[in-house]
């Protein structure tokens, strides 16, 4: 088992990585927490999946396992909003949780955002735990406190900074993960790679078809991506130094890529890779590194992508226009591009027209590996 403490100005909290995890840690951290109830935030799927084992490490930590309540919303990017964060509130209300209860995230990042939102403005403010159930969630969005809703046509545009107490993040669920939620948490590897970590690049390569071999320790690969996330957000917590801003690699296309294409039509994990391989080839075109950039990104994450990107069902116009929107924009468009692997930089000011010709000879060249596209 591998434990991460995550160290900031407002406090400290640890992600515990392994398995056995709910047995052992959650089932022990909530005896000693004692909250009078627990709200489960989840989706139907997953709660039909692995909601009995957790109601029993609840049941092992708690005097009365009749204080765990569960709101559950359909699944899906497109239930991130404000008319489901309504009906969470009401839940709350109804069943009369006060700050002294605790709300617990049991799914992916969808979940996490909207649960930790929810425990984020409730009450103006209650505790919560994360209890990721993908690969995406436990590298990336389960750590760093980042909660929010999606309104239309903009992704995580009304949120909150609102730190968990704790993260735990149980390898064996990912044995009933789908092949193709895996691919997408794969995209959040590679980009702590191209970020940070040449080994993580190194790795990803080696594999056959984009997927971990059985010799693969996923629970090590996802203890060294939560490593690389504690130490930015204990550097920029609240993202205000442009340290934190780095983590947001090829998600300016991405999150565009996902509102274009409809919400819920491609995964995160997915749009970010398609993302990461445009931000590669923007970084060429406006002679900030050396051209093999955007080759080396599709070596590495076409095996990931697999056949994720035939889900890709607007064009050039339609991409630029969402982008507009991204709320990371301020007088102009904001881009984490790189001078090389491992060496990213926030750049400002390039020429729209730069933009849309890396998005569209980047779907091209999508076009051309995948016929089906």
């Amino acid at each position: 088992m591998a434990e991460i403490t995550v160290r900031t100005d407002g406090g400290e909290y640890r992600v515990h990585i392994g398995r056995g995890i709910l047995e052992r840690e959650l089932a022990d951290d909530i005896a000693r927490l004692r909250p009078q109830r627990v709200v489960v935030v989840s989706h139907p799927s997953i709660y039909d999946l692995h909601g009995k084992r957790l109601y029993a490490a609840l049941q092992d930590g708690m005097d009365d396992a009749a204080k765990v309540n569960e709101f559950l919303f359909p699944q899906g990017e497109d239930s991130k909003n404000l008319k489901t964060l309504e009906e969470g509130y009401g839940m709350l209300l109804a069943c009369g949780i006060t700050r002294e209860d605790l709300v617990l995230a049991f799914g992916g990042g969808v979940v996490g955002d909207l649960a930790g939102f929810l425990a984020a403005t409730y009450m103006r403010g209650m505790p919560y735990v994360q209890v990721p159930t993908t690969l995406m969630a436990m590298v990336d969005s389960a750590i760093g406190g980042k909660v929010g809703v999606d309104l239309p046509g903009a992704k995580n545009m009304v949120g909150a900074f609102h730190r968990p107490l704790a993260v735990y993040s149980d390898v064996s669920f990912l044995h009933t993960l789908p092949e193709r939620e895996l691919r997408s948490g794969l995209a959040e590897v590679a980009k702590y790679g191209f970020l940070y970590d040449s080994d993580l690049l190194a790795t990803l390569e080696s594999w056959e078809q984009g997927l971990p071999g059985e010799t693969c320790d996923l629970a090590e690969m996802i203890a060294i991506c939560a490593g690389h996330k504690a130490r930015v957000v204990e550097a920029d917590e609240h993202d205000l130094r442009g340290v934190r801003a780095m983590l947001n690699y090829g998600h300016t296309f991405g999150h565009a890529l996902e509102s274009a294409c409809g919400y819920g039509r491609l995964r995160h994990g997915e749009a970010v890779a398609v993302g990461m391989i445009m931000a590669a080839r923007l970084s060429e075109l406006i002679g900030l590194c050396e051209e093999g950039l955007y080759d080396y990104h599709q070596r590495v994450l076409m095996p990931i992508l697999g056949g994720g990107a035939r889900d890709i069902n607007a064009g050039r116009e339609r991409i630029i226009f969402d982008m507009q929107a991204d709320k990371k924009k301020g007088k102009g468009l904001r881009f984490v591009l790189l001078e090389g692997p491992q060496v990213p930089r926030l750049v400002e000011a390039v020429a729209m027209r730069t933009v849309e010709a890396a998005v569209e000879e980047t779907l091209e060249t999508l076009r051309r590996v995948d016929p089906c596209l």
